[in-house]
């Protein structure tokens, strides 16, 4: 049967966990379908091959969906049998075969619909290895209904195997905090280390698949690479390797591996109580080769001590070294900004932010200019021309109360209006927040102060100064300097080709291969301190549009040799994915 022109039952992840998540997005939160290509380089990448004794341990597949993973593994059994030698259509060598099947492949699922249909491609795969009849409910019992995270049927399962367990490998979902109920949040948190934080089911499945596995067992999955690098993946990385040893990453260049999908993958292969040995890094085109295959177009290994609670930058050590050449010396963006933050969010921006000269009867003291990222380009911010109401005053500090309503009559006719959306919003709901507040109150006066803007995702950099002009909105991304920093310096080196060249290494793929532009990733970038002279030609250039004589200038600055120039201009014209 083929795995991809058959039906496909919604991935679950158990009813209470998803009810409320549209059927869209929950395709494109965890891949419904999982390419068979992708299918058959995991099983590779976990050493799953007729090369290994498959044939005498045993695999489950979690969130088994309909056991692409599991049918493909039939293939690769039958193919061990074949280098034994045994003809496995006919005899005795068609006995063992099923007998094989039936001892070393399982497979669980919240969806009883997925269980069939992962019973009946395994069926299927058999029968069209070995013609034949089947015995009597044959692989019934070997994939379960059940929560594979918190069901004790699991335990039971793992319990009764009929093969020593040495493999967990799959899909598992992908599904965020805000997408499980409270109650199932307060389960898993009080049962699981990586729970805690911006929780995500497929870090729970890490953590559950490792807990099951013997000693020398391998978990492969297929997982959004966030967690190699984000805040929120700290716990989880902690686990990995307490638990385990990495023994490979397999990166892809864009979430384009799956139809429909918004996040980008990776493939992990971890070994339980494993020995620290170099890991195995491979680079992935999105799309298969001609042949069918995953494209691997670069690969090479570092060394496993480098990996710790920290973000894993895991580039060719060719790469890493030369970023690690390029920030030597150099002071960070975190030394000279005072504030490097996301513009705070509305909670509604259809209700708060208007068109210039479409914005109802709102006193004017309250509405600032506003931007969002799409209109911030490189050295230049578009103004779109829309206000934003922001609902405060503002103090000698510039610290802000939000507005007694009584004294702002238009603010409080056309909020009142809107109440019952405003009251929706989950500041206000969970947080208690005044009904007409914003998501996330500014420090200050934001739209007065002079800063940088960058877009929180974008494929290349693009820094502008804004000398106190413009509000920026959630999609946009600002640096105050300290005292003395100038901003026009500042925007050079951060438009430059080095800055571009650490963040695309360093900074998480998403959708369409663009890059996040988050703090923890500005933070770090190097900001060299140039002598006056240096920075007012800079400058100059800078202000004159010379850009190209701005990136000469910068890279000097970072004592660039020629070698080097090449290697960035190298990496950078091969660019994110689009």
């Amino acid at each position: 049967m083929d795995q991809l022109a058959s039906p496909r039952p919604r991935r679950t992840a158990g009813q209470e966990y998803l009810d409320t998540v549209p059927l869209r997005e929950r395709r494109q939160a965890g891949a419904v379908y999982t390419p068979s290509h992708l299918v058959e380089f995991i099983l590779h990448q976990a050493a799953y091959t007729e090369a290994a004794a498959i044939d005498s341990v045993a695999l489950i597949e979690p969130a088994c969906g309909a056991g692409a993973f599991l049918e493909s593994a039939v293939a690769a059994l039958a193919r061990r049998f074949r280098g034994y030698g045994t003809d496995i259509t006919t005899g005795a060598g068609r006995e063992q075969f099923l007998s094989t099947v039936s001892m070393c492949l399982y497979g669980v699922d919240l969806d009883p619909d997925a269980c069939k249909l992962a019973r009946q491609a395994v069926r299927s795969r058999v029968l069209s290895l070995t013609p034949g009849p089947l015995p009597a409910k044959y692989f019934e019992r070997n994939v379960i209904v059940a929560d594979f995270l918190l069901a004790p049927e699991v335990d039971g399962l793992v319990a009764r195997l009929k093969a020593p367990l040495g493999f967990l490998i799959g899909n598992p979902p992908y599904v965020s905090a805000t997408r499980i109920n409270d109650a199932q949040k307060r389960r898993l948190r009080g049962r699981f280390q990586s729970a805690g934080g911006r929780l995500d089911l497929y870090a729970v499945f890490i953590e559950r698949a490792l807990e099951l596995l013997p000693s020398g067992g391998r978990v492969a999955f297929v997982t959004p690479d966030k967690f190699l690098v984000s805040q929120s993946g700290r716990g989880l990385r902690e686990h990995i390797l307490t638990m385990s040893a990495v023994r490979s990453v397999a990166q892809f260049k864009s979430h384009k591996v799956f139809d429909d999908a918004a996040t980008v993958p990776c493939v992990t292969v971890l070994e339980r109580a494993g020995s620290p040995a170099p890991v195995s890094v491979l680079s992935c085109a999105e799309k298969p080769t001609a042949s069918g295959l995953v494209d691997v177009v670069d690969r090479t290994t570092v060394d496993h001590a480098i990996l710790g609670s920290a973000p894993w930058y895991i580039a060719s050590p060719k790469l890493d070294g030369l970023a690690a050449r390029l920030r030597e010396g150099h002071p960070t963006l975190a030394s000279v900004a005072v504030r490097v933050s996301a513009g705070p969010a509305t909670g509604r921006d259809g209700l708060f932010v208007f068109p210039e000269g479409a914005e109802p009867d709102i006193e004017q003291e309250l509405l600032r200019p506003a931007v969002r990222g799409r209109d911030v380009q490189r050295f230049a911010v578009k103004d779109p021309k829309l206000q934003v109401l922001l609902p405060y005053t503002y103090d000698f500090a510039g610290t802000p109360s939000l507005i007694d309503l009584n004294r702002f009559p238009g603010a409080r006719r056309y909020l009142r209006r809107h109440r019952d959306e405003l009251e929706a919003r989950h500041c206000v709901r969970v947080w208690e927040k005044s009904w007409f507040d914003l998501h996330d109150q500014p420090t200050c006066d934001l739209a007065k102060l002079p800063k940088l803007l960058v877009p929180d995702v974008a494929n290349t950099n693009r820094f502008a100064v804004d000398t106190g002009m413009f509000m920026p909105l959630h999609s946009v991304y600002y640096v105050v300097g300290k005292p003395g920093v100038d901003l026009n310096f500042l925007a050079a080196v951060l438009n430059s080709n080095v800055a571009t060249f650490l963040l695309r290494l360093f900074s998480p793929v998403v959708k369409d291969g663009f890059q996040r532009y988050r703090q923890q990733f500005l933070f770090k970038l190097p900001i060299p301190v140039p002598t006056l002279p240096e920075k007012d030609e800079i400058v100059r250039a800078t202000d004159s549009g010379d850009f190209d004589t701005v990136e000469e200038l910068v890279q000097r600055l970072f004592k660039v040799s020629a070698s080097e120039e090449r290697a960035l201009r190298a990496h950078l014209a091969d660019g994110p994915a689009q």
